[in-house]
């Protein structure tokens, strides 16, 4: 076991290696779980609140847009604060935060504070970066440190996600906010004991911060995310705000760049974006995220169809967690014997994707089983992590130490923000209009001229009559019950054509990435620990 000095840990002279190390994971277990909205309590907090699910995706993606504008500047704010001073600070405004976004009733209030709870587990998650990948990998082999890392981040979101599903649906939404604070309590507990002040305070002026730069980029972000999150509710370009945003987002991106351009000592270093290799890491980021947002689907399904609640709908995904140690340990072996061509590995893990694609499309039905579901859950992680981590050591193959940092803002605004965005966006607005079409299809021949119309609807009429009510309202609980059945089979047909498209890319792209020519190898080493790393 690597010592506290080693470490670079400034834990107090009586405790021992073991408790500084159990301290640490201590303190990065609320980061990776802490956001300031939770997705599996969508609904609780939607129906509470009287908010769109929209209100919810919107603030769980601000966080990482905010996790993404801090990381530039993450190395200047670690070198100015000791490390228990940015801990104990940096901790305690989340936990305020938390409280506020527990008993705040306005949904632009839950979004600013979600994207400025990211912006500050920014600088947690690097500082936990630069010690955890001593402990991960003793030889600072990059691909054996992200077998262990990706693992632990993407693990705690999912844990997240089935913990505050749990307490929003047996107690109250808001409980969610009290056990994520109880876990930062905890973590300052810890600090307070068993951390020493190292250093004093440095200056630190508002120029090396680039605000200016983080306003605009910041603004551009959120307005996009605004645009494509809430494009369907608000019915698009008859939205004053979404028109402005649609205009505005673009210059203040195109004013990003060319103060970057032209800047000295930009806060972003657009060199990434001229390598080859890692803008297709980067697309093949997006298609991974792309893909992975389609568990979106399987939520309508479970619910609409299998009737399944809320709880149970978002512990099945509880089975990702074995896919990704899984998928970590493949990739750790993979890159470290090298026997095989990289491209066997990206065919392998979208090869995965095409297998939970066609699981799903020929075996969702309303008498299909939620158990049904786990090995296809198994499968969307394990390749989703093997994809994730092949392509963040493709990414930074080429590219120089300094600019590190930037690319991981890049990757972060793809793989994280805009790619999950339009993905759900995108799935739920043609969900919703192939629904509406066979909705139409079906309800034209659907008549009580059809023998299997009419027969439903005679069994629902004689079972409402048997129980009490009225013809007349019996009569329409009738039509009720068709109108539901025809809205479930409606949904189930458009389910299975968006899940039959992303079977037939997801084989196209397997195929294909067979016969790309990546590279021979991929085996980096840390040129500058831990910067790069998201």
């Amino acid at each position: 076991m690597r010592t506290m000095a080693e470490l670079e840990l400034p834990v107090r002279n009586w405790v021992p290696d073991w408790l500084g190390l159990v301290s640490l994971f201590l303190i990065i277990l609320p980061v990776t779980m802490l956001n300031g909205s939770y997705t599996g309590s969508m609904l609780e907090v939607s129906s509470t609140l009287g908010t769109n699910k929209e209100d919810i995706t919107m603030g769980f993606y601000a966080a990482s847009a905010g996790m993404a504008i801090a990381y530039p500047i993450a190395p200047k704010i670690l070198a100015a604060f000791s490390s228990k001073f940015l801990l104990l600070q940096n901790m305690l405004i989340q936990f305020f935060l938390s409280w506020i976004c527990a008993h705040s009733q306005q949904v632009d209030i839950l979004i600013v504070s979600s994207f400025f709870i990211g912006f500050l587990k920014g600088f947690l998650m690097l500082w936990f970066i630069r010690r955890a990948q001593k402990i991960f990998s003793r030889d600072n082999v990059r691909s054996e440190f992200y077998s262990y890392f990706y693992p632990l981040v993407y693990g705690g979101g999912q844990l997240s996600m089935i913990i505050t599903a749990e307490l929003a649906y047996y107690y109250n939404w808001k409980y969610m906010y009290y056990f994520m604070m109880f876990l930062i309590l905890l973590a300052i507990l810890a600090v307070i004991i068993c951390f020493r002040h190292d250093r004093p305070l440095k200056k630190l002026s508002i120029g090396e911060l680039h605000i200016r730069e983080m306003m605009i980029i910041s603004a551009a972000l959120l307005m996009l995310m605004y645009v494509i999150n809430y494009g369907k509710v608000l019915d698009w370009m008859s939205s004053p705000r979404i028109c402005l945003y649609i205009v505005v987002a673009p210059m203040l991106i195109a004013l990003f760049v060319w103060i970057q351009y032209h800047s000295k000592t930009p806060y972003v270093s657009l060199a990434p974006l001229y390598h080859f290799k890692t803008l297709l890491g980067y697309f093949y980021m997006i298609l991974v995220m792309f893909f992975s947002t389609s568990t979106t689907l399987m939520t309508n399904y479970m619910s609409t169809i299998l009737h399944v609640d809320s709880t149970r709908t978002y512990s099945i995904y509880i089975y990702l967690l074995p896919g990704y140690v899984l998928g970590a340990f493949v990739c750790f072996w993979w890159f470290r014997w090298q026997h095989w061509r990289f491209r066997f590995l990206i065919a392998g893990g979208m090869a995965c994707f095409a297998v939970f694609f066609g699981i799903l499309y020929f075996t969702v039905s309303p008498d299909s089983t939620y158990e049904m579901l786990f090995f296809p859950i198994f499968l969307r992680g394990f390749g989703m992590l093997v994809l994730i981590i092949a392509f963040a050591l493709f990414a930074v193959e080429n590219l120089h130490p300094k600019t590190f940092l930037s690319n991981a803002f890049f990757l972060i605004v793809f793989r994280s923000v805009l790619s999950p965005v339009m993905a759900t966006s995108f799935y739920s607005n043609l969900l919703y209009n192939l629904q509406q079409k066979y909705m139409h299809s079906l309800s034209e021949n659907f008549t009580l001229v059809d023998p299997l119309a009419a027969s439903k609807y005679a069994n629902a009429l004689n079972s409402n009559l048997a129980q009490g009510h009225g013809y007349a309202e019996a009569s329409q609980m009738a039509t009720t019950t068709l109108y539901s059945t025809l809205q479930q089979q409606s949904l189930l047909l458009a389910l299975k054509e968006i899940l039959g498209y992303l079977f037939v890319v997801a084989i196209v792209i397997a195929i294909v990435s067979r016969f790309i020519p990546f590279h021979k190898t991929v085996r980096i080493n840390f040129a500058k620990a831990g910067d790069d790393t998201v």
